[in-house]
């Protein structure tokens, strides 16, 4: 078995390089336990300090209840930086940004798949129950890709630099503030709670969009049944369409859609057919 002075040689005249003041931020990466957001000497020497037993420990990477050669090795397979893996974006990017928007600030990061197969079905049945809707796409609520930070400014910045480099994120400053862009698309309001969450951040928000004229609201009901919300709109919709047409419609696990509710509104030069 090798000894502690034995494997810090190994890993020393390996070129291998520490830092000295790692930072704390909110992610998962097994093997950093240092918060820097990279696997490296440094979580070596946190390894070391806690050698031998020791239940529940992170560093305790097989779950053996102790930490020997065998987290050390585990170690060195996750060396390197840590990075976010987002997914692969989805075929119809109209389902995959209602799916993101359905999920909400309680929601996961990622759009699951099952949600993403039930929406794409579900627009589809739809669309072919009321032809009117068929060109009728839907208008997103925010960017899928980015959100804006506000610093409070007196505070160091050392988490939020390990949060971009976790989440990839490319950075355009704006003065008090900074629009974050990332390389996949995710629920922008969980990861503005995040960044909200840090010491150095005064607020975090979605990118919203102005605009659009057309909002598919899905609201899962239980038991397979789904509603939708169409807002059909139209007419000067820069900030808000003069007139609409709103659908209410539901649909079960078998395909089945029922149109529950349709009325017309607007201002007195809208025209209904």
């Amino acid at each position: 078995m090798f000894g502690r002075l034995n494997l810090l040689g190994i890993i020393l005249t390996a070129g291998l390089t520490c830092t000295t003041e790692p930072v704390v931020a909110e992610y998962e990466c097994p093997g950093d336990f240092t918060g820097d957001v990279e696997v490296n000497i440094d979580d070596v020497f946190a390894m070391l300090g806690v050698w031998g037993d020791c239940p529940g420990c992170p560093e305790d990477l097989n779950g053996d209840d102790v930490v020997n050669i065998d987290d050390v090795f585990a170690l060195l397979g996750m060396w390197g930086p840590c990075r976010f893996e987002y997914q692969p974006p989805y075929a119809d990017v109209e389902a995959e940004q209602i799916g993101l928007e359905m999920l909400g600030a309680g929601g996961p990061l990622l759009l699951p798949q099952e949600i993403y197969d039930r929406i794409d079905r579900d627009l589809d049945l739809i669309r072919v129950e009321e032809p009117a809707l068929a060109d009728q796409s839907h208008s997103m609520l925010w960017s899928p890709t980015q959100i804006l930070v506000g610093f409070v400014g007196s505070e160091p910045l050392g988490e939020y630099d390990a949060l971009n480099t976790y989440y990839q994120a490319s950075v355009s400053d704006h003065g008090t503030f900074s629009l974050l862009t990332f390389p996949g698309k995710i629920n922008v309001p969980v990861m503005a709670m995040e960044y909200a969450a840090l010491d150095a951040i005064s607020w975090a928000e979605p990118n919203g969009l102005f605009g659009g004229q057309n909002f598919w609201t899905p609201t899962d009901m239980g038991g397979d049944l789904w509603e939708w919300h169409v807002d059909d709109g139209w007419h000067d919709c820069y900030d808000g369409c003069d007139c609409h047409r709103e659908y209410t419609f539901e649909v079960d696990g078998s395909g089945t859609v029922t149109l529950t509710d349709y009325f017309e509104w607007g201002m007195p030069w809208c025209e209904f057919e």
